[in-house]
């Protein structure tokens, strides 16, 4: 294994005759990493068989250099948050985060001093005497996420760890993330909702229909997009010259004219538009105050991706 926390190498898993995850090969740095994909594109399951509960029909994994099926010590290096919103009821956050830490070996002492390290890395101190069933879906996830930090893993994952949160609940989440890299703790979470992913996410993986589309930087997959269709809108001091200069172009589809001086251009060919733009407006002695691409948000990289 190189220097990638987590690697998969045609990486599969089928349930019967329908496949959940079809030749899946990826590679995960250290830091924080967004597994992104609609409902159903097989992140779960991909979670799952990196955490060892279900094993894959086929292809290899490896968690920091270890089989999660074959090697158990793989775990003590590694957290896991899942889906389900499970906590012990009639139990305060400390006493469950206390239940946990003696069962992962924690003497009395021991145990004490860590959870209250990790009730002050997730921001439950002020609540920790509290009973679960009292907390918001927020404070119920800070305290499952302290709950995977007590043995001090070098990797969490977390599947969709925003899920059901207010708009505060997921600020709050998306900063603990952020927190725990700069402390020097990796993390994978996964979700279907591309600005959380963007917002704190070094490297991304885009997984639908159990297929990675694509990983790296949001840049890199940016890049891996330059050439498709697209729409570019530009402010000009003649809209219809410089529409009757573009229309010369093959790679130019159709035009708009929203005002003498705003035209919108649509062409089959981002590259290829972008390339011979210069040159046009150049020649025609056309002033240009403007050049925007409207459709070209985060969003649409991520629909372009899944079409």
């Amino acid at each position: 294994m190189g220097s990638a926390l987590i690697e998969c190498n045609k990486l599969a898993r089928w349930y019967g005759s329908v496949p959940a995850l079809t030749d899946v090969d990826l590679s995960v740095p250290a830091g924080i990493t967004g597994l992104l994909g609609p409902n159903g594109a097989g992140k779960s399951t991909l979670l799952r068989i990196l955490t060892g509960q279900i094993s894959a029909s086929s292809g290899i994994c490896r968690i920091l250099g270890r089989d999660p099926m074959r090697d158990a010590s793989v775990f003590r290096d590694l957290g896991f948050c899942s889906e389900d919103d499970a906590l012990f009821e009639r139990m305060t956050a400390r006493e469950v985060l206390t239940f946990l830490a003696r069962l992962s070996g924690f003497e009395r002492p021991a145990a004490k001093e860590r959870v209250q390290q990790v009730l002050e890395i997730t921001g439950m101190i002020a609540n920790a005497d509290r009973l679960t069933t009292s907390f918001s879906k927020g404070m119920r996830q800070r305290t499952r996420i302290a709950a995977a930090l007590l043995h001090r893993p070098m990797l969490i994952l977390l599947d969709e760890p925003m899920t059901g949160l207010d708009p505060v609940g997921r600020r709050d989440v998306l900063e603990l993330l952020r927190k725990l890299a700069e402390q020097g703790t990796s993390v994978l979470f996964s979700s279907h909702i591309l600005h959380e992913v963007g917002a704190v996410a070094a490297h991304i993986v885009v997984l639908n229909r159990g297929m990675v589309l694509a990983e790296g930087s949001l840049a890199e997959i940016r890049a891996d997009l330059s050439d498709h269709p697209f729409t570019l809108s530009i402010r000009c001091s003649d809209a219809r010259a410089l529409m009757l200069r573009l229309g010369a172009l093959e790679c130019v589809t159709d035009f708009k004219i929203r005002s003498l001086e705003h035209l919108d251009v649509g062409a089959s060919s981002a590259a290829k538009l972008l390339h011979a733009l210069p040159s046009i407006v150049l020649e025609s002695g056309i002033g240009v105050s403007e050049v925007s691409a409207p459709g070209e948000s985060v969003e649409a990289v991520f629909q372009k991706l899944l079409r």
